[in-house]
């Protein structure tokens, strides 16, 4: 399991797991909980799935582990997973009525293939980076 923190538009942080990945995800709550300010943020934990398409070099054991759920397709050399992830949002901020940014985060996800850590990093470095505002206006 990859385990991305980013803040403000930065990977922070990178780390690889051997473990369950819900057991991963409750590990990484109860840590991001005890950093939450509840006076200033919401705490969310969101699960999503990616669908992924692999051509080349799969990971054995996360994908026999993905087949087990019904997630993998396999068909002319390529192989299309259905992928758990899961966004631990801990200091974030109400924009509008109904937008928000994410300030920290966590991005949980199981390694499907070579390569897709530097693809989950990227995703939570650009969920975290600031808002640009259109050309020419500045915050006063």
């Amino acid at each position: 399991m990859a385990v991305i923190r980013a803040e403000h538009g930065r990977v922070e942080e990178s780390l690889v797991f051997e473990a369950r990945l819900e057991e991963v995800v409750k590990d990484m709550a109860r840590h991001a909980l005890e950093e939450w300010d509840p006076g200033s943020s919401d705490f969310l934990v969101i699960r999503d799935d990616i669908e992924i398409t692999v051509v080349g070099d799969v990971e054995e054991d996360v994908l026999r582990e993905l087949e087990t759920q019904g997630r993998v397709e396999s068909e002319g050399g390529e192989t299309r997973v259905l992928a758990p992830i899961y966004y631990i949002s801990f200091d974030n901020e109400m924009i509008d009525d109904e937008n928000y940014i994410d300030k920290r985060v966590l991005v949980i996800a199981p390694l499907v293939y070579k390569g897709f850590k530097d693809e989950l990093e990227a995703h939570a470095a650009s969920m975290t980076a600031p808002p640009q505002r259109p050309g020419g206006i500045k915050k006063v």
